[in-house]
């Protein structure tokens, strides 16, 4: 039930999301701030190794991190929907490709090992503190309103994937290891 909840939020959250970059102010080729440039691939790249992640996990019929996987999975992939429509407004190319380090940790995901659920689950701890910092650094002092209301539309469910694979781990009796 708690989980039809959360996934009924988030929909409402990034349909929310969606409809209001469809009206994001258009910038001129070449006029956004590096910042904000910066912050839309670095947001783009995040999206894609989270989905990726999340996806690997949510295949792995034997995780117990399985729903997390999904809902970290689902919750990227809104905010990717909305991320590209928002770079096109302001005219950035996106690579839209994983990150090196990326690549390795979603190899590492495919390992029969039950020490799997654990990696994962820290390491979405450890990505969302580290997106986390990045969407508040956006919403706050970003030179474009249009990113700073898709930074703050966002951070409710980066905080929300956080708690979840915080919770699953002290569940599964596995404290997090910072």
């Amino acid at each position: 039930m708690r989980t039809r909840f959360l996934a009924v939020a988030l929909l409402l959250l990034s349909t929310s999301a969606l409809a209001q970059l469809r009206e994001a102010v258009e910038v001129p080729p070449g006029m956004l701030a590096p910042a904000d440039v910066d912050f839309l691939r670095t947001a783009d790249t995040a999206n894609i190794d989270q989905m990726t992640f999340g996806n690997r996990m949510a295949g792995n019929v034997k995780s117990r991190m399985r729903t997390v996987g999904e809902n970290v999975s689902r919750a990227h992939h809104k905010a990717d929907e909305a991320l590209r429509l928002l770079a096109a407004a302001k005219h950035v190319d996106l690579d839209h490709r994983m990150s090196d380090r990326a690549k390795v940790e979603a190899d590492e995901l495919m390992r029969p090992d039950p020490a799997v659920d654990r990696m994962y689950a820290e390491n979405v701890v450890r990505d969302m503190d580290d997106l986390i910092a990045l969407y508040e650094g956006a919403a706050t002092s970003s030179a474009d309103g249009d990113i700073r209301a898709y930074a703050d539309e966002m951070l409710p469910a980066l905080n929300d994937n956080k708690r979840q694979a915080a919770d699953a781990l002290a569940r599964a009796g596995e404290p997090l290891r910072q």
